[in-house]
């Protein structure tokens, strides 16, 4: 391991122990997938997937040293209203399958709870999410020029390296424009691809009867817009449909009140702008959570709480061993 990624590793064992350490005694953790690498790769990054057998370590260790909360139990110990215990709160991000088929019966089997915020534009389309289109396409789509708009999106080698940088420029793009831009664009990456759109991505998606198990269940059903943008990024005259249409579709499933939201953060980047804080108040959320990994604090935001990601490899050990024996 070279010097640069032992002061990584440096850093974020300080981070996280910040995070464990925290007055309120609160680590919120962000997950997308849980899967084997060879059965997400068709619709995700493995790096955003933990193993399912990673996935009860990790419970295990939380349960060794937490105990399991929901989003609702934060006002609560935010107010001072708890037991104070330390408590993890798990969330997974968008909405894919594996959630259903993987991550909730281990949870169950390990009596843990978690919150699952969905995007809910992929419910009625039945192809999976931009970003898995994305994931797709760019791992197959012919090297060379690119017609669209952006300077440094008009050219895409071929190799491994120049096909990840690619796609990570594509994906910051893509999540601050409008939906009916990106699907213009998503059309025309296909066509150049030689695929249909969204082919064999439908089975990527939780479906609505799956929605409703997961809540049936205990677990908590929360929004994630409807095509995924990053909100900083998008004028905010587009933020009341991407939050108020989500959040109905979900209440329209369940037949009860959707109270949470998570931000989307396709690419990274964006501070959770005030804008973009304010148009979640205005849809009526009584919480919401970043993607900014930080301690939870006793004057923290409801509707800007920070998370810890749980990524595959050396990361996520990092994270539950820090976690595991509390070391600053």
């Amino acid at each position: 391991m070279g010097l640069r990624s032992l002061y990584a590793t440096y850093r974020r064992r300080r981070l996280y122990g910040r995070c464990r350490a925290s007055d309120l005694g609160v680590v919120i953790l962000r997950y997308h997938s849980v899967g084997q690498a060879r059965d997400v790769e068709g619709y995700l990054d493995p790096g955003l997937s933990v193993s399912p057998e990673r996935f009860r370590q990790q419970i295990r260790i939380l349960a060794a040293n937490f105990r399991f909360g929901k989003p609702d139990d934060l006002a609560a110990r935010l107010a001072g209203e708890d037991d104070g215990k330390p408590l993890a709160v798990l969330t997974f991000d968008d909405g894919y399958r594996d959630n259903h088929d993987v991550a909730m019966p281990i949870l169950l089997e390990e009596g843990a709870v978690a919150a699952f915020y969905i995007t809910t534009g992929p419910l009625a389309r039945g192809r999976g999410l931009w970003i898995s289109e994305i994931w797709r396409l760019t791992r197959t789509m012919p090297p060379g020029k690119i017609d669209l708009p952006p300077e440094d999106l008009r050219f895409m080698n071929g190799d491994s390296s120049g096909r990840y940088s690619y796609r990570r420029r594509l994906t910051r793009w893509m999540s601050r424009i409008t939906e009916e831009t990106r699907e213009h664009a998503l059309d025309y990456l296909a066509s150049r691809a030689g695929i249909p759109r969204g082919e064999g991505l439908g089975a990527s998606f939780v479906t609505p009867d799956q929605i409703r198990a997961m809540h049936s269940a205990g677990m908590t059903i929360g929004a994630h817009t409807v095509s995924h943008p990053h909100l900083d990024h998008l004028a905010p005259e587009h933020h009341g449909r991407e939050l108020a249409d989500s959040k109905q579709a979900l209440e329209d499933i369940l037949g009860n009140e959707v109270r949470h939201f998570a931000y989307p953060n396709p690419g990274g980047g964006g501070s959770i702008l005030p804008e973009a804080v304010a148009s979640v108040r205005a849809a009526g959320f009584q919480t919401a959570v970043t993607s900014t990994p930080s301690p939870m604090t006793p004057d923290a935001d409801l509707l800007r709480l920070p998370r810890v990601g749980v990524y595959r490899g050396p990361q996520e050990k990092t994270l539950f061993g820090v976690l595991a024996r509390g070391m600053a």
